[in-house]
């Protein structure tokens, strides 16, 4: 029988309360351990089995929080921090230049349970609700709930989103991604990443177009795995599919993590910077600027979605880490 056990601890470096999740498989003794901070936006800060942690908790240099940010209901950029919906404006306070990036609730302290061993795993739930008196509301003013369950089995985190609408009257445009920051272990050309999408997001400064193109049009076709070593990539791709999911090959470990996700999550956002530390393989429900997408008739390319009053919906995504 697998060992669960939680512990709740502090951040070594920041002093934010950690909850750290952990599962022993019985057959090899190897164990899971996936850790977040609920007064930072639940991110995932890390994914360790064996004696390998797989993410970048806190940029040494800056202070910055990685880890895995939950970005809602707006998933990176939105163009000049603006948008309209269903006749109404809304304006969010640019964060990187002109623009606004990243969602509402990534640093936000959210409302955490007890956790519980179940049939399928270790599970722990964290809720924040936007809701009048609230920051994210007043920029948002749309009554909603979002609400993570992490599952954590051996070899696996699973990420289960509960998006509810509670608002009387408003409909609830939103898009839902993650935005895991992998580390490169060994050698950059020892690192690869497949990436089975069906087009390419033309962008011009990485705000989509609108115009969906041809993977070989783009700046790089992923559908095979590719390493790491010339990419520098920032760029939105479409088209996902649960049955072909993102694989990030470590070929210097002889390990690989397969990025799974339900058929939300369409689209994904490749940041593969030159001279970090760190990667991204971000599964998003929609695109970059989705709303504004939306707005101009491109429903297709944005993806976004809109639940009516009382209504909700479930999403996932899934890390696994095994063999090659």
């Amino acid at each position: 029988m697998t060992n669960y056990t939680c512990a709740y601890t502090r951040h070594p470096l920041t002093g934010w309360r950690v909850i750290q999740l952990s599962a022993t498989d019985p057959a090899s003794g190897e164990r899971t351990m996936a850790q977040f901070a609920p007064e930072v936006g639940v991110n995932l800060l890390g994914l360790a089995v064996g004696e390998t942690e797989y993410l970048v908790d806190v940029d040494r240099a800056s202070g910055k929080i990685l880890g895995t940010p939950i970005l809602y209901p707006t998933p990176n950029r939105v163009r000049d921090g603006v948008f309209t919906f269903g006749g109404r404006v809304f304006r969010f306070p640019p964060n990187m230049g002109r623009n606004f990036i990243h969602g509402l609730v990534r640093e936000l302290p959210w409302a955490c349970g007890e956790p519980a061993v179940t049939p399928q795993g270790l599970t722990i739930t964290a809720r924040y609700t936007m809701a009048p008196g609230s920051a994210p509301y007043e920029l948002f003013p749309i009554r909603n709930t979002l609400e993570l369950t992490y599952l954590l089995r051996p070899g696996a985190v699973r990420l289960l989103f509960t998006v509810r609408n509670e608002d009387e009257r408003e409909l609830l445009p939103f898009g839902l991604a993650i935005h895991p920051y992998f580390r490169i272990i060994g050698p950059r050309e020892q690192v690869r990443i497949q990436v089975p999408a069906k087009r390419w997001m033309e962008a011009v400064e990485l705000l989509p177009t609108g115009r969906l193109l041809e993977l070989a049009q783009g700046p790089a076709d992923l559908r095979q795995p590719t390493p790491l070593t010339h990419l520098n990539l920032d760029d939105v791709f479409w088209g996902l599919e649960p049955a072909q999911p993102q694989v990030i090959y470590y070929d210097h470990l002889g390990t690989k993590i397969t990025l799974t996700a339900s058929e939300l999550f369409t689209h994904s956002v490749v940041y593969t910077p030159q001279g970090r530390d760190y990667f991204c393989l971000e599964n998003q429900s929609c695109s970059t600027d989705a709303h504004n997408l939306y707005a101009r008739g491109l429903q297709e390319a944005a993806h976004l979605t809109i639940l009516a009053p009382g209504q909700s919906l479930q999403a996932w995504v899934e890390l696994a880490v095994t063999r090659q």
